[in-house]
């Protein structure tokens, strides 16, 4: 897991985490719930190592999930011309880190 992952959702852990202790005074049970949600937020920024395929012209899937549709539009802002575009549904259980589907370096 990388830590730039989680800081990316670090105030989601601070609220949480203050609201965990705010709600010992409160009653313990409402702690167990945020507890619950600490570790369910862990478990959603997570990103964990993946396996890159040998060949230099492979293309991967930019995220986890299902290919939920492939429709042809029409591009405006960048490449200005018809492109494809592949939209992936993540559920609530998959990981929500997206990587790039090729190799590359942006100069």
């Amino acid at each position: 897991m990388r830590a730039q992952t989680l800081y990316e959702g670090r105030w989601i852990f601070v609220i949480l985490a203050v609201l965990a202790v705010a709600s010992w005074f409160v009653t313990p049970w409402l702690t167990l719930l945020f507890v619950v949600l600490i570790l369910y937020t862990l478990a959603f920024f997570r990103d964990p190592e993946r396996s890159v395929p040998a060949d230099p012209l492979a293309v991967v899937a930019a995220a986890d999930g299902v290919v939920a549709d492939i429709k042809e539009i029409e591009e405006t802002d960048v490449l200005k011309a018809p492109t494809r575009r592949v939209g992936i549904f993540l559920s609530v259980f998959d990981v929500h880190t997206n990587r790039a589907p090729v190799e590359g370096r942006i100069v």
